[in-house]
Parts: C-alpha cells; sequence; structure tokens
C-alpha cells in the first residue's frame, strides 16, 4: 500500500497551492530568490525542476534532489549581470547513512553602489544594498530509491540602504525517476513563510509564494533529453496590460483590446510553460537549449521582440571538475551569463 500512495505526494504538493496567496512577480518581497542558482538551470529556461541525476546546483529549486549521489560535492554558481549587479551561490552536501543529505548553501546578490542625495538634489554620499540567503536542506530517497522527498529551510536578510528586512520561509520537493532512468518527474512548492521584520514597520510584504511542476524524458536511442516545466501553477492569470502598448490597449479610448477566447487561452497557458532539450554528447559534454514563454511576454518589446526568453549553454568534464555556463537574453541590450563550478572534495583525498 506504501507504494501506491507515493505518486499522490505530487499531486498533494501542487493543490497545496491553492491554499496559499498568489505571488508573481512585482507584487512580493525578495524577489532575488526566483533567480536561477546554476548555468543548468538558466539555459533551460530559468527553472528546471524535474531531473534528480546528481547535479548539486539543482537542490535549490528542488530539495528532493538532495541524495548520496550529491556526497561531499561542492556547487558554485556566479552570474554578472548588467549595471553592476551580480549574484551568487555556493553550497555543499552531505550524506548520512541511514539518516539522508543536508547541504548548506548561502545566495547573494549585490546591487552595487548608488550615490545618495536630499530633496533637493544635493549628493550628500553614497549607499549600498544587497540581499542574502541562508539555506539548509535534507532531502532522502525513499525505500525503492524510485521516489525522493526533501524540504529547504531559508533564512532571508535584505539591507538597502537604512532599509532592513529578514524572513523565514520553506521549500518542500518530491521527485521521481523511472527503473530505467530515462524518465523523471519532480514537484516543489517554494517560499511558503513570512517576512519577520519589515522594512518599515507595519508593512508586512507577502513571499514569493511558487509552486512548480517537471517532466524529462531522456531517449533510449538517441543522446536527447526533453523537458517540460509547468511553472506559478497557484496562479492561472499571469498576463500585463501595458498601458502604452497600442497592441493591447486603445490610445484614444484606454480601454484594454479584447482577443479572442482562443488566442487569450493559449496565450495564458504558454506563460506557465517552459520547453528546453538537451543533447548529452557522450559523458563528459552537454548542450543546453531553452524557452521561457512568459519571459518573452514580459520583456521583450512589440517593435523589437529580440531573443528574450530564449536560453542556451554548456556543460563540460574536466578533469575531476563538472563546468556549467549559460547565456540568457534578459533585455536589448546585454546578454547575462552564468557560470556554475561543481566538484566531488571525495574524489582529492583516499579513505
Amino acid at each position: 500500500m506504501l507504494f501506491n500512495r507515493r505518486p499522490f505526494i505530487f499531486i498533494l504538493l501542487i493543490f497545496c497551492a491553492k491554499f496559499s496567496s498568489a505571488q508573481i512577480g512585482g507584487s512580493s518581497t525578495y524577489s532575488f530568490l526566483q533567480l536561477p542558482t546554476s548555468a543548468r538551470a538558466a539555459a533551460l529556461g530559468g527553472t528546471y525542476i524535474g531531473v534528480r541525476d546528481g547535479d548539486l546546483s539543482l537542490a535549490s529549486g528542488n530539495p528532493s534532489f538532495l541524495d548520496t549521489s550529491v556526497n561531499n560535492h561542492v556547487a558554485m554558481s556566479y552570474t554578472p549581470m548588467f549595471a553592476g549587479v551580480d549574484y551568487g551561490y555556493v553550497t555543499y552536501a552531505r550524506s548520512f547513512k541511514n539518516i539522508g543529505t543536508f547541504d548548506l548553501g548561502v545566495k547573494e546578490i549585490d546591487y552595487g553602489t548608488f550615490t545618495r542625495a536630499d530633496n533637493t538634489g544635493n549628493i550628500t554620499g553614497t549607499f549600498t544594498a544587497g540581499e542574502y540567503m541562508l539555506n539548509i536542506g535534507y532531502g532522502r530517497s525513499l525505500k525503492d530509491s524510485l521516489f525522493s522527498a526533501g524540504v529547504n529551510l531559508k533564512t532571508v536578510y535584505s539591507a538597502l540602504d537604512q532599509y532592513y528586512s529578514w524572513g523565514e520561509m520553506v521549500d518542500l520537493g518530491v521527485s521521481y525517476v523511472s527503473p530505467n532512468r530515462q524518465f523523471f518527474m519532480g514537484a516543489v512548492i517554494q517560499n511558503v513563510g513570512k517576512q519577520l521584520k519589515d522594512y518599515v514597520p507595519g508593512n508586512t510584504e507577502p513571499l514569493p509564494f511558487d509552486a512548480d511542476f517537471g517532466v524529462s524524458y531522456r531517449f533510449k536511442h538517441a543522446p536527447v533529453r526533453l523537458n517540460l516545466v509547468l511553472q506559478h501553477m497557484q496562479t492561472w492569470d499571469l498576463t500585463y496590460v501595458d498601458p502604452t502598448d497600442t497592441q493591447t490597449v486603445n490610445t484614444l479610448t484606454h480601454e484594454v483590446i479584447v482577443k479572442s477566447g482562443v488566442s487569450t487561452f493559449f496565450d495564458k497557458l504558454g506563460r506557465h510553460v517552459i520547453g528546453s532539450f538537451e543533447f548529452l554528447i557522450g559523458k563528459n559534454f552537454a548542450l543546453r537549449f531553452g524557452y521561457n514563454y512568459e519571459l518573452r511576454k514580459e520583456l521583450s518589446l512589440t517593435s523589437r521582440p529580440s531573443l528574450d526568453g530564449m536560453s542556451a549553454g554548456f556543460e563540460m568534464k574536466i578533469y575531476r571538475f563538472h563546468l556549467s555556463y549559460a547565456v540568457s537574453k534578459y533585455n536589448l541590450s546585454a546578454f547575462t551569463n552564468t557560470f556554475t563550478f561543481i566538484f566531488d572534495t571525495s574524489e582529492f583525498y583516499s579513505r
């Protein structure tokens, strides 16, 4: 009976989202938590929670990926963004027999240095801004090793000039891998918690709650893995009407231009879908490509669609190290690069 109940854990995780308030970009605090913490996730559309294959850099997105395959692994990621903003993530995992696997990770984003001025425009100095996350994760494979479950406990601290805030939250994740390791499935709910110290007393802000579901399939006789992620499942309508966009708003009447029901339905559905694939060339090299329709609709201009929402990358193994790289398009002027470096510390000492 225990085996028959396990698949329903996925359904329970997804429907738990219905009892939480919807938080999408721009309506919650600590939005840096939604940035990908690995080059692999960035290359495959920004969210990658379906494949449990020993990649520690993905465990911050789905803690059920913590198992013995990542024992003593270290993962480090760095993303230099535009306008002097950059962020990084580092984590280490350790397995304990008959207990499970733990990891400790730190994520930090630096917004840079800003010029301070008074109400009349007089320069009075400079100030800095940054946000930090401390993550303790735990995961464990179930008896048959096909199913796994995990939890992340996260503390977030934000310092924006003289304004400070901190909060506590948890992630819950589950994953499944078929006996032949061709089919994978994962589900996660993220950032369930509370802002405990407000930037402004009495003004508590919501957290960036999210619920995602992912599946993946690797072909038996072809070096290709197809991935599909359903993101932000807690909210159906992710659209935003730009009042300056002449394709969505009538500039004379200022009324929203109503589209047909079919096109509106598929537009809303598409914003939940991230499609990606990997070319697995041998054991030491992989190419990756992703497409995030929501990012494309939110970031691109109707006059210049550009490559917004598209991403690509690769991974190679050099000696005992795994190096991953991803390039993403978030604006018209520049690309965003992400680098991830992973290694197994136990390979550097003999038992």
